[in-house]
Order: structure tokens, then sequence, then C-alpha cells
């Protein structure tokens, strides 16, 4: 579908703020990314349920973002529709120690919420950039605890051709180390959290700035990063690894390996993502060859050779081959 056709429909199905061939690179924290056809910001679950059922209806394939703190899109970009959630700015205290919001809600506000009200539960996402509902979608956190210390349950837009939005139990998410079990093209669109009230005063709070400090002390800062590039292996940690192979300050053109944590891969400047992404695979290819362990992914990628297509990316399932960028996916 031409571009001009999928604005025009876009537009009569009244589903957002509309901007045709968009760079990603604008909306990533690595700062890298080539177009999209189209990113759409829907305001609401309603429109969110519109947008979705037309792009199945057009066969477009799309893909969901959130902040962008963990996604490296290739310098093509994407052949479809990118879904921003940011304007899903819903918050409604529910009850006391419950909090429903909207996807796009950045996770710092929520966490400031819950520390100003001594409610325990995010303290691990303390200086976790991104918004709640990719938090919910990579199940974030760190050593202080992860998002499902107080996630409930969340509302999901289902991906075609049966579009419709469901509440789904947290404990139905299958939350494990950095991953949940959403179906492919699935959109969450509404988070309800719990947490759990401290007797000692300002315990919470203390806990947070505590977790935060960590993380500013260990974790470079003032440089474009999308967070931990690798996941930690079993009984081990990428970082560790990752030093301990000697790659700490490795450089591809303008991307490099920080020299204050070595699982953060960082853009100095004018890196590309081609730069970036050989420089992953640079540092994997070192630590199978010195330690034997192959490093998988935390970093989410879109769009480079025969990368895995991410959970949040729905394609047609009836056109054939699809193309990604450069990548071609059946």
């Amino acid at each position: 579908m031409r571009i001009r056709a999928l604005d025009g429909a876009l537009q009569k199905a009244r589903v957002g703020e509309i901007r045709l061939e968009e760079r990603l690179a604008h909306y990533t924290y690595m700062g890298v990314g080539g177009p999209c056809r189209a990113l759409v910001r829907p305001p609401d679950l309603a429109s969110l349920e519109r947008l979705i059922m037309l792009l199945g209806e057009l066969e477009v394939a799309y893909v969901t973002i959130g902040g962008g703190t963990n996604l490296l899109v290739s310098d093509e970009g994407f052949d479809g529709v990118v879904i921003s959630t940011d304007a899903l700015q819903e918050w409604d205290e529910t009850g006391p120690g419950s909090l429903r919001t909207g996807a796009g809600v950045a996770t710092s506000r929520i966490v400031r919420w819950a520390a100003g009200r001594n409610l325990s539960g995010l303290e691990g996402l303390a200086g976790v950039p991104g918004s709640i509902g990719g938090a919910s979608v990579m199940n974030a956190g760190g050593a202080w605890g992860d998002i499902s210390n107080s996630l409930e349950r969340v509302e999901v837009v289902t991906s075609p051709p049966e579009v419709h939005t469901v509440t789904v139990e947290a404990d139905a998410l299958n939350l494990a180390y950095r991953s949940t079990s959403l179906p492919a093209g699935s959109v969450i669109g509404r988070v309800e959290l719990g947490f759990t009230p401290e007797k000692e005063p300002h315990a919470v709070e203390s806990r947070t700035v505590e977790a935060m400090e960590q993380r500013l002390n260990t974790q470079p800062k003032g440089v474009r990063s999308a967070g931990s590039t690798f996941r930690n292996p079993p009984g081990d940690a990428a970082g560790r690894l990752i030093e301990a192979c000697g790659l700490k300050g490795m450089r591809e053109g303008a991307a490099q390996i920080s020299e204050k944590h070595a699982n953060f891969t960082l853009n100095m400047g004018n890196a590309t993502a081609t730069d970036i992404r050989t420089l992953i695979e640079r540092v994997r290819e070192q630590v199978k060859i010195k330690t034997g362990v192959s490093l998988e992914l935390e970093v989410v990628t879109l769009g480079f050779g025969d990368d895995p297509v991410p959970r949040t990316v729905w394609m047609p399932p009836a056109t054939g081959r699809r193309k990604i960028g450069r990548m071609a996916v059946q």
C-alpha cells in the first residue's frame, strides 16, 4: 500500500496522531534507526483497537514501541507501521496501594508515586527508564527486584484477525527473567499494579534512593545506550564475562563498549546502527571463543539480517515473505 493511501485510511479510522515516514532514531535511546511507513500515537484503547484492526485488514506489518529504551533499529528502518504507546497516559488510583495506568506512563513516575506513599514493590525499577507497558512486556528490573513484584494484571489488545481487548492476570503472563509469554503482535494498553504498605516511615523511599544510587555508580550516564546489551547467563553476569575477555572500551566506528560497565554498548555521538550491531557481534564472538559461553541479547533488535522478529511485531500471516529493513520474514 502506498504511503498516501495508508495515511488516508489511518486518518479515516481516527486512530490518533500520524507521522509519515518518521525516522525511528527519534524514538530510541540509542538514537539510531531508519524510517517506518508511519508512526501512530493512539490516545486511548478504543483508538488502539481500531488501529490494529485496520492494519490487519490492510495486511500492513506493525511493531509496538514504548519508551524505546532497549530497542536497536537498523539503519534501513521498518517497512510497516510503528505504534507508539506514549500517548496512553491514563492514571487512576483505584484503592489503597493500587494503581491503574496507561501503558505509556513513565516507570519513573510510578516509582516516585509509590516511594512517596511508602508503598513497596517497585524499588527495583528505580533509575530504569521507559514506560510501564514496555517494562511489563520485558519484566524489567534488576538486583532489587522486577516488575513482577507488583504487576497484577494487564489489558491487552490482541493481534489480528480477532482484535479485541482482554484482561490478562499476571500469573498467566509466565513472567520470567526479562520475558513474558504475550502472543506476537498483542499490545499492552493498560497496567494494574498492587503495592505493599511499609510500617517503617520512609522505608521505601530509602530503598528507592539506594537502588538509584547503585545504578548511577555502576552504570554509564550522560551517553546514549539501550541498557544491558546481553542477558546474564545462568549463574554468571554478562558484564563480568565481557570484562574478563578484555573487551571494555572496544570500538566500532562511534560505538563503544562502556569502560564503566562492560554490558553496556554506547553511542558515543554519531554511531550508526550498523556500527552498534557489528560491535555487539564482535563481543559475542570473542566471549564465545574465550569462555565458551554464548551470550543472548537482552536489547531488542529490529531489521538486522536473520535476527528473530521481536514479539512486538505482527506480520500478515498469509502474504508470504515480507521485508523488515533488510530482513525477509516468512
